[in-house]
């Protein structure tokens, strides 16, 4: 679980830039979900040629105000099963305030809890300043580091729901889109996607979806080695929903698949 949770979590994260990018709006044109919308992922690893059930991950899209500001809440929690919580226990929390008119990070937390391992960190973005203050002691809010950053850059759950955004249907096979980002301190200028093709994807339950599919490219560092060994299946509606992910990490596979979901803004015309 704790490696499927990061790679949901982190499958935009790159650092590498192409010739042949499509510059990409960092203002999407209109947005593929709305308060309300909750989607429910199994998490497997791969272990022994057999596919492990580990964990259970959850987005939900919220209404929020924020220092008078109308914003979208995008939560997303995962935790392992108790039956794998004695192996490797897993309480992990992502959570981003963006503007709901442009889809700006206002602000970003991750308290992760895997294991014997705990990190916290508390990003408040200053757009007009093109600074953040973050924190990394929950406890002691007097410390912080400001960074400076670009314009049109995501933190993690941003960048999950802007990519969402994307019109796939200007694009050719292996065409990529610039994704900036902010992670851990560090801003990546050059994270993108790329485009992939069509395809259809069974669920668990057997529903077919037809997909769009695209790839990051990783950084190479914590699970993952430096390369495109993901593959993300969103359905190919109006809605853009993530039904299946696919990855290749240090310590083997794994994959999450989508397993319910409420609240969508557009009929599900992909099944």
């Amino acid at each position: 679980m704790n490696d499927n949770l990061k790679a949901i979590s982190f499958f935009v994260m790159a650092f590498f830039l192409l010739s042949t990018e499509i510059i990409s709006q960092c203002t999407p044109k209109s947005f593929p979900f709305k308060a309300g919308e909750r989607l429910d992922y199994d998490a497997y690893y791969h272990l022994k040629k057999l596919w492990v059930p580990a964990g259970k991950v959850r987005f939900e899209v919220k209404d929020s105000i924020y220092n008078g500001v109308k914003c979208f809440h995008f939560d997303g929690k995962g935790k392992s099963l108790k039956s794998y919580d004695y192996f490797f226990k897993v309480r992990d929390h992502y959570a981003s305030l963006a503007r709901q008119d442009n889809l700006a990070p206002v602000r970003f937390t991750r308290k992760v809890h895997e294991g014997g391992f705990s990190l916290y960190y508390d990003y408040h973005f200053n757009s007009a300043r093109k600074r953040a203050k973050v924190y990394t002691n929950e406890n002691d809010t007097t410390q912080h580091q400001e960074i400076d950053f670009p314009d049109c850059v995501f933190d993690v759950m941003t960048a999950v729901y802007y990519a969402r955004t994307l019109d796939f249907e200007q694009l050719k096979l292996n065409d990529t889109i610039p994704l900036p980002m902010m992670v851990d301190k560090q801003i990546y200028n050059g994270v993108f996607i790329r485009y992939a093709g069509k395809d259809r994807v069974k669920s668990l339950d057997g529903t077919v979806y037809n997909c769009i599919k695209f790839r990051p490219l990783l950084i190479e560092g914590t699970i993952f080695e430096d390369g495109e060994y993901m593959d993300v299946y969103v359905t190919d509606d109006r809605n853009r929903i993530p039904v299946l992910i696919e990855a290749e990490i240090l310590v083997g596979s794994v994959k999450a698949y989508l397993t319910s979901y409420q609240g969508l803004k557009y009929p599900l015309y992909s099944k």
